[in-house]
């Protein structure tokens, strides 16, 4: 009898641990999204966000990025990468033709430092450490 309470306790504590994950990990993710519609708005996709959140983590290393790189490490199509860019060219990116082949398009950042008042306040939400 004493076998089936202690499994039972250790059942309960590890159903206990996992909705304390499941809750903490849902709540970040909330934050997260909250975040997200107040920088950009209710009507951006999700795979908008994600164009710009994979977009903006590369330009943090290179200088540019094609859209061929963002479509190929998102599973979104080009079009929709090419469409997203258009939208936001000259709020924070430039696309430019790439000089020696000019079927390539690439995502320069105009202001390094626009928008990163978001990124603290995304940084603090998901616990990141400055």
């Amino acid at each position: 009898m004493s076998g089936n309470k202690r499994q039972s306790s250790s059942q309960s504590a590890a159903a206990a641990r996992t909705a304390r994950l499941r809750y903490r990990t849902l709540s970040r993710l909330e934050a997260a999204l909250q975040l997200m519609v107040e920088r950009y708005g209710a009507r951006m996709t999700l795979g908008e966000s994600l164009a710009i959140a994979s977009t903006m983590s590369r330009l943090c290393r290179v200088d540019r990025v094609t859209l061929a790189e963002i479509a190929d490490s998102t599973g979104l199509s080009k079009q929709n990468i090419s469409r997203w860019a258009q939208k936001r060219m000259g709020q924070s990116i430039e696309v430019k033709y790439n000089e020696d082949d000019r079927r390539i398009k690439e995502i320069v950042l105009i202001d390094p430092r626009r928008g990163q008042e978001y990124v603290e306040a995304l940084a603090k939400t998901l616990g990141i450490d400055p």
